[in-house]
């Protein structure tokens, strides 16, 4: 191992009172001032930019001291000029080299080299740690650019150095490799490239024509944001305004809900949508998590056509996607579009959130005029007038459904947000269905008010009922109840089908979640007439015994078993079964019964009357065996 510590550099003192280097002025610089200089640049023009920066400064000097050299030391070996590089790059202050192993093969014109050596004292590494402390990769760029412009000077051919390990990552020692083009191996064709790169005023100018480009990019899509919005004031509807979008980027676009139907859509023909539709519903069916981690622009290669996709959203929850459809674009035209798109999601938001308004704001107006019906306080004459006002002919046969809904957690915030949102989700779920209906509100209870013109096709029963699957599959934890009144023709008397549908919504169970108030036979009109309270004291009389020798807990208990059974016919079996009771426990139970009856409800007059006095409590609100 060679050190190379002779002062073999002419460094003078000149009469004019500066340092002069080999007749060159030179100045005298701390490392820590360089190590500050080295922390601008990072902070400024990026880690990265800064590498390449130093390599090339390093190699400019590598250079200048190689043509010293070859000039002073012209009829000296090469293998000996190329050690004196070593010696140069030490008299600036930089290192302390040491050349470990070195290959020369001298071709005449060229010069082939290998070499290997350890740098000691690095003052890079040294800086660089005291500024930001270690880094995860080499740090001496200026010394490998020194290097490598020192000995591609001398060998008249490109010699690129390596750090293969570095005092600025934690490695006990800088260790260097050197090679000439017959050496290369494929990593350091990676080192190339930082020799090559565009110097920072070169690429300033296209930083400057970017922005340039960007600045326009924006001022368009600024245009076209500002006239998608005065349509939205115009009132044009949204498939309207995507041809209005087609017209201004000559790319066809395409509006679809969260579920993936088309919405809206400008520049694609009627035959081509359900294509594209149904590769996108492919595409996102493939790929479960997108539509949960799908929050922002996505360019998407399809079967046969590609999109630049966003979502679409709306008080923090994805309401649909819009998207570009093109089959090949220009990259600058594709960079202007993600723009663009992310405007169009947000006109679509605010033109869904626009019409969603009007919704609320009409069922609102519909519920307040349903909600007078029902309590009575318009005369026909007002209903009449007012009705032209909600788009529907109320003059005609009608019925009412109430819905109840139980939720497991019985929090009265909880209910009342969950109110509004079946309230939401019933006025889309019958505009898709293309029934006009009648909602509102009574006390926790959803009213709806169907036409029988609206339902004639299906019937009430199987609207109800399809309705109600409906929003058992969005709310699977809440039980939906629905009683439906029987068909009326006077608007007037509302109130008295809202009676019925209560009644009737009172007697459903867990079996049967739908009851019509004519199902009810002669119990309805009985216990809807204006003798309740004659009817609730003659139940709670025939039952007396059973109400009076239990908790409220064991009350309901006892009475649910006697329904049950009665409701059965006396068949133990079903009972059982529809109880989760063993055969023993029953007929101890209805021993019980019988015993603090004193009757044998077996007999077919007792169990009718005490199933109609059950029946007539549930009915009236007294009794509730399905939530109790």
């Amino acid at each position: 191992m060679e050190k190379y510590l002779q002062l073999e550099r002419d460094i003078r003192f000149a009469d004019d009172g500066l340092i002069y280097t080999e007749e060159r002025r030179a100045i005298l610089v701390p490392t820590s001032s360089f190590g500050i200089l080295r922390k601008d640049l990072y902070t400024n023009i990026g880690k990265e930019r800064v590498k390449g920066f130093l390599i090339r400064y390093g190699s400019d000097l590598g250079h200048k001291d190689a043509r010293i050299i070859l000039k002073k030391f012209k009829d000296e070996p090469i293998k000996t000029i190329i050690k004196k590089g070593p010696v140069y790059h030490q008299l600036h202050g930089h290192v302390i080299p040491t050349v470990t192993d070195i290959k020369v093969k001298d071709h005449g014109d060229k010069i082939s080299t290998y070499i290997e050596g350890i740098w000691e004292h690095s003052y890079e590494a040294e800086e660089h740690i005291e500024q930001f402390g270690l880094a995860d990769e080499p740090v001496c760029n200026t010394l490998v650019g020194y290097a490598s412009g020192f000995l591609t000077e001398v060998c008249n051919q490109t010699v690129l150095f390596k750090e293969v390990a570095c005092v600025g990552k934690g490695d006990k020692v800088c260790e260097f490799v050197g090679r000439t083009i017959d050496y290369w191996t494929d990593e350091m064709r990676d080192e190339l490239k930082i020799y090559n790169e565009e110097p920072i005023v070169k690429e300033l100018e296209l930083t400057y024509e970017k922005l340039l480009e960007e600045r326009n990019h924006l001022q368009n899509v600024s245009i076209i944001y500002n006239k998608l919005t005065e349509e939205i004031l115009k009132g044009k509807d949204l498939h309207s305004i995507m041809e209005i979008v087609y017209n201004l980027t000559n790319t066809a676009i395409l509006i679809e809900s969260d579920e993936l139907q088309p919405i809206a859509f400008g520049g694609i023909p009627e035959e081509e949508l359900v294509v594209f539709n149904q590769s996108f519903k492919g595409y996102v069916q493939c790929k479960e998590s997108m539509k949960k981690n799908f929050h922002h622009t996505k360019t998407l290669k399809l079967d046969d056509h590609n999109r630049i996709t966003t979502p679409i959203f709306l008080q923090g929850k994805t309401i649909g996607y819009s998207s570009f459809v093109y089959q090949k674009l220009e990259k600058e035209n594709t960079r202007f579009l993600q723009m663009i798109i992310e405007r169009i999601s947000s006109i679509c938001a605010l033109y869904i959130l626009n019409k969603k308004t009007e919704v609320e704001a009409e069922n609102r107006m519909k519920g307040q005029f349903l909600d007078q019906i029902l309590n009575e306080e318009n005369t026909k004459e007002e209903i009449l007038r007012r009705s032209s006002f909600v788009g529907l002919d109320l003059f005609q046969p009608y019925y009412i459904a109430v819905i109840h809904f139980q939720m497991p957690n019985k929090n009265y915030k909880e209910q009342l947000a969950l109110l509004d949102e079946v309230m939401n989700e019933t006025s889309t779920y019958f505009q898709k269905q293309g029934i006009n209906i009648l909602m509102g509100q009574q006390a926790n209870d959803l009213v709806l008010l169907f036409l029988k013109s609206e339902i004639k096709e299906k019937g009430v029963q199987v609207t109800c009922l399809n309705y109600l699957h409906n929003l058992s599959k969005t709310h699977a934890s809440v039980k939906f109840r629905a009683g439906i009144s029987m068909q009326s023709e006077e608007i007037e008397k509302a109130s008295d089908s809202y009676k019925e549908a209560l009644t009737a919504m009172r007697m459903t169970t867990k079996a049967n979640n739908i009851m019509d108030f004519q199902s009810l036979g002669i119990l309805g009109p009985l216990i809807n007439s204006n003798n309740k309270k004659e009817v609730e004291r003659m139940a709670i009389y025939t039952m007396n015994p059973l109400f009076n020798d239990f908790d409220d807990h064991k009350k309901l208990e006892i009475i649910k078993t006697l329904y049950v059974y009665l409701l059965n016919g006396g068949n133990l079996e079903q009972t059982a079964s529809d109880l989760a009771l063993s055969l023993s426990g029953l007929r101890y139970r209805i021993g019980k019964i019988e015993k603090l009856l004193e009757q044998d409800i077996r007999d077919p007059e007792i169990s009718y009357k005490l199933l109609l006095s059950i029946q007539a409590l549930i009915s009236i609100g007294k009794l509730d065996l399905e939530n109790g």
